[in-house]
């Protein structure tokens, strides 16, 4: 899934006879690829409705299993798509805390827990 410029000449040989022996792989990998570019280059979100009617006809079940989510809260994913800010800086601490959690399950309670996170940098 590494962009095409960044690919050695030996991935992009292996890539191409991989994609021309397998017509499937070359249909998900296109949809992955379209799919990542909604994501990375943000923008208004227009092109996200043709990327789903592309992917809803691919013939995936697990494509279009993505897709029923994905349009079920359409407006969540354009503004995902669209707005300017990210979740991503307190993703680590929240991730962090659920470490501990699992950690600590079944051994101790609320309390425990609470000072590990408040104690630990």
């Amino acid at each position: 899934m590494r962009p095409g410029h960044k690919l050695t000449d030996d991935d992009r040989a292996d890539l191409a006879d991989a994609r021309r022996r397998c017509p499937d792989l070359d249909t998900v990998a296109g949809l992955a690829r379209g799919f990542a570019a909604l994501v990375r280059h943000q923008g208004t979100g227009q092109h996200l409705d043709a990327w789903i009617n592309r992917a809803r006809h691919a013939g995936y079940p697990e494509i279009r299993g993505f897709v029923a989510g994905l349009a079920s809260d359409r407006d969540a994913v354009v503004a995902g798509l669209t707005q300017p800010w990210s979740s991503g800086p307190v993703e680590g601490p929240v991730n962090r805390i659920k470490t501990i959690k699992r950690q600590m399950y079944g051994r101790a309670n609320l309390d425990l827990l609470r000072k590990r996170v408040l104690t630990t940098p």
